[in-house]
């Protein structure tokens, strides 16, 4: 009697032996998934935090370029201004038409650079806005490709902190399979007392496990 039930408790452990085996191996296969999901948001953190120091970099070159010839554009245009108010005050017929084609000339200046940067951040005083232009060159990037790579990281530091917990879970399923092995090793008396605390370890991990999967 004491044999059978021997027997059917060795047969009962092989059997939670292998259900405990193809558990953990899906929790192990879960913390993977989500090792790679991890080493994919880092991957995409640091793409994106490349695209946006090369797009700040692009904008600034432009847009400082843009501002050089906006300030060549007003040299031109102010020195005109001031060649036409020289021209009321010029003592001859001469020295009018002198400084007139002096004054014509910057303005012809002036208006050859007004059209080789984007007029449309000249305010209404006449002053140019670096600012704005920056602004409105990072929006049209950030509609193209992601330049915000906090979020990227944030989700790679979750999934690693997921996969910690699963293995960690694991770790609590591999710990049963070795009191389901050592169930042979021990007194008949206390075999099925150390068979019981393996399966209670056993779905402790699992439940660790599932609740991590939750998000719990």
């Amino acid at each position: 009697m004491e044999e059978k039930s021997s027997n059917r408790l060795e047969t009962i452990v092989a059997i939670l032996i292998a259900v405990t085996t193809v558990l953990g191996a899906v929790v192990a296969w879960r913390a993977s998934v989500s090792d790679d999901a991890s080493g994919d948001a880092d991957f995409a953190g640091i793409q994106a935090s490349m695209d946006a120091e090369e797009t700040r970099a692009l904008n600034f070159v432009n847009t400082y370029e843009n501002y050089g010839t906006y300030t060549t554009y007003k040299r031109y245009s102010t020195l005109g201004d001031l060649i036409a108010e020289d021209v009321a005050n010029a003592k001859n017929d001469q020295e009018v038409a002198q400084l007139d084609a002096q004054r014509a000339n910057a303005h012809d200046l002036a208006i050859a650079n007004q059209g080789l940067f984007p007029n449309k951040y000249m305010d209404r005083n006449g002053s140019y806005s670096v600012q704005r232009q920056l602004g409105e060159m990072w929006a049209d990037a950030a509609k193209k490709k992601d330049l915000y790579p906090d979020p990227q990281f944030a989700d790679a530091d979750k999934f690693r902190q997921k996969t910690n917990r699963l293995l960690q879970s694991l770790m609590v399923i591999a710990l049963a399979l070795v009191f389901y092995t050592g169930v042979e090793l021990v007194n008949e008396r206390v075999q099925s007392a150390l068979a019981t605390l393996a399966t209670l370890i056993m779905l402790g991990g699992v439940v660790m496990a599932v609740l991590i999967e939750l998000g719990k």
